[in-house]
């Protein structure tokens, strides 16, 4: 079962004035990442509340959960894209912002994939959604958006030096999904498969339509 987790402010390095937990004692590489919470799903919630369903595997949280960044001041965020101008965070101010980090390996990925991108499809208009891929082939990739029809850039962390950093202790979740609100800071952040409602969810909390 999902559950909402708390950011830890990291103390270690910082990357564009923002803290950062770097991988041992291996600094990250690259500019900044973000990660928070989860709301926690109840079978049978009403439709006006969608709730998260569950993992098929569920992932387990420790009690400082998985990332750490700062909560509540703007972040900055560039990475390099595929096939594409780089992604700058703050060039997508006034619209939500959903982070999808993923592999094309990873089953939950392949099975959260679909809803994704229905979900990027049907709010074009205030939510900006990027996928993250992380230390894989630039074809593989590119085979995995074409199989999914996948319209929304997708940033390349191709040597595992960028998001790995924002993980607690370095122990990264596939897939992971970042949120941020439309005045760059942080919404949410959650480890493990989403369906559609949660997204729906998540950015309605994001647009400070729902709690």
């Amino acid at each position: 079962m999902f559950t909402r987790v708390h950011f830890v402010l990291g103390a270690a390095s910082s990357l564009a004035g923002i803290p950062l937990v770097a991988r041992g004692d291996e600094p990250p590489a690259a500019p900044t990442e973000a990660p928070e919470p989860d709301p926690s799903a109840q079978p049978g919630a009403p439709a006006a509340s969608p709730k998260p369903r569950r993992a098929k595997k569920p992932h387990v949280h420790g009690p400082n959960g998985v990332v750490r960044l700062p909560e509540h001041r703007p972040i900055e965020w560039s990475l390099d894209v595929l096939d594409g101008p780089p992604f700058k965070l703050s060039a997508h101010r006034g619209k939500v912002v959903f982070m999808n980090v993923f592999a094309t390996w990873c089953p939950p990925c392949r099975e959260e994939q679909p809803e994704v991108v229905e979900f990027a499809n049907a709010h074009a208009d205030d939510t900006v959604v990027i996928g993250v891929d992380v230390d894989e082939e630039d074809n593989d990739v590119r085979k995995y958006r074409k199989k999914y029809a996948i319209q929304y850039p997708i940033a390349m962390d191709r040597y595992d030096k960028i998001v790995r950093g924002v993980y607690r202790e370095g122990k990264m979740v596939f897939p992971t999904t970042i949120v941020f609100k439309p005045d760059g800071t942080l919404s949410c952040a959650w480890a493990g498969e989403a369906s559609r409602a949660w997204l729906d969810y998540e950015r309605r909390v994001a647009l400070g339509l729902a709690e």
